[in-house]
């Protein structure tokens, strides 16, 4: 008789075969039917991220690369830039990858090992057909029943920690591409400025030249103002090439590395008055503590490796496998009774790895703590950009730029009334742009701080609202000389 036939025939024992479906259905329920699908994940994410930034991303959409919300020549909006960026940098999509392999992890650490099923068949050497010996045994590893809640209290951790971590990548992202798109912008009126102050020295330059020809100036003073154009130029060159990298820039944290260059920032950028003067030092410590993700996700790794050494300690105990054995012997003889596996712990009592996970422990502990130092720092530093440079804007608003404009208006009057000649009103026009584009600066550095103290805190400064930043208005290098003037923006 073969070995598939004695199998056939053991009606006496049918019931062993009832013992895979019980297993799995036992496994089913130890695991709470958790589901492998990461949407619910995904929602959770989304939703940190809307609260803490304004803005929604949509990660449970098929992915695909065409950009609809924007055509690549029209002006690039700070809303679009956010809007694109989500859904479209690569290194945030791969990033969100890790949220689906934590929640199969979970999934997976809810599951029993699979039976085992071994038969063996020895016939006779002597090959009498009588004398064949089978075996047919089913073990059930049962070591995993006391390690599965650690076990899954330790994934469920992970699974969050990728929530966070992730959620807070994407506030990462948020406030650098609105960043760049800020640079752009205050890039482009700077560009403008020095465009005006080289306007106005090419004017000097002709000034100058009708001077020498009446025998008021020498050439040195037509060369002088030379020298000063073929700077400018040279600086112009540089702020233009500075400015389409940080288009190219932009365009790579948008996934569209490969888009055309030729299109503007929008002239949009959040607002200065949204700073509040109320708002201490302690009190964004005190925000940053309690809402930055990345602390979060710190304090969630250190929870995870704390469920492992639960689970490691566990391991301590002997590996256990239980379950039936069929003989036939070579006399025709059947038995069938229980078989018990048991580990002898000679060699490996599990000692050198709690030490390992309890070692992990502390280093998770240390680098939980060291991300909120990291936190508190960072808002620091950005409050004390933040007031700094808005106190240096209010200062040449209120002094150096009103002192230019005076000093504009004094000269214009001092020529109607014929006490100077154009020099010095050519003059006083480019120191007043030069103060402008010393203005325009200082202004682009409060906005980025503004941007990164809102992510610093944990973005929960209230939305820095948008508000449009004032084109040049008819400055003194298109101005009629002896009409009263003014340039730049006053705020």
């Amino acid at each position: 008789m073969t070995l598939r036939e004695h199998m056939m025939h053991m009606s006496p024992h049918k019931h062993l075969l009832l013992w895979p479906p019980a297993l799995v259905g036992f496994a089913a329920l130890l695991s709470g039917c958790v589901s492998v699908d990461p949407t619910a994940d995904y929602e959770e994410a989304m939703s940190l991220v809307e609260q803490r930034s304004g803005w929604r991303p949509d990660w449970n959409t098929p992915w695909s690369g065409a950009v609809t919300i924007w055509d690549g020549t029209s002006p690039l909006s700070s809303h679009q830039v956010v809007t694109i960026a989500l859904q479209n940098n690569r290194q945030l999509r791969a990033t969100l990858e890790g949220i689906a392999a934590a929640r199969a992890d979970l999934v997976q650490s809810g599951l029993l090992p699979n039976p085992v099923l071994s038969a063996a068949y020895g016939p006779s050497i002597g090959g009498d057909p009588g004398a064949a010996t089978i075996s047919v045994s089913f073990v059930q590893q049962l070591t995993d029943l006391w390690l599965l809640p650690a076990r899954k209290d330790a994934a469920a951790s992970a699974l969050r920690e990728q929530i966070l971590g992730i959620s807070d990548t994407a506030l990462r992202l948020v406030a650098d591409v609105q960043q760049d798109h800020a640079r752009l912008v205050y890039a482009q009126r700077g560009i403008r400025l020095t465009r005006s102050h080289l306007d106005l020295v090419e004017r000097s330059i002709d000034l100058s030249r009708q001077r020498v020809a009446a025998g008021e100036a020498s050439q040195l003073d037509v060369n002088r103002v030379q020298q000063l154009s073929l700077g400018l130029q040279a600086d112009l060159s540089q702020q233009e090439l500075e400015r389409d990298r940080q288009k190219r820039a932009l365009l790579q944290a948008l996934g569209l590395a490969d888009a055309g260059a030729d299109w503007q920032a929008e002239n949009v950028v959040p607002p200065l008055e949204t700073w509040s003067d109320e708002l201490t030092e302690s009190d964004l410590i005190e925000l940053a503590t309690q809402q930055r993700l990345d602390v979060a996700a710190a304090e969630k790794v250190y929870e995870t490796v704390l469920h492992e050494l639960r689970v490691a300690n566990l391991g301590s105990i002997p590996e256990l496998g239980a379950g039936a054995v069929f003989d036939r012997d070579e006399d025709g003889r059947r038995s069938l009774g229980p078989q018990i596996d048991l580990e002898v712990p000679i060699f490996d009592n599990n000692r050198a790895r709690i030490v390992r996970v309890a070692s992990d422990l502390r280093r998770a502990r240390f680098e939980a703590d060291a991300v909120l130092q990291r936190a508190v720092t960072e808002t620091r530093s950005a409050w004390l950009d933040v007031r700094t440079n808005l106190d240096l804007v209010d200062f040449y608003l209120e002094r150096v730029i009103a002192l230019a404009r005076e000093n504009l208006r004094l000269a214009e009057g001092a020529l109607r009334a014929g006490q100077v000649d154009m020099t010095v009103v050519l003059e006083t026009q480019r120191e007043l742009i030069l103060a402008e584009f010393q203005l325009n600066q200082l202004k682009a550095a409060a906005a980025l701080a503004l941007i990164e103290l809102e992510y610093a805190v944990g973005g929960h400064l209230g939305r820095l609202q948008t508000a449009a930043v004032p084109e040049p208005r008819e400055t003194a290098a298109t101005a009629v000389p002896g009409q009263s003037s003014s340039t730049g923006e006053s705020s």
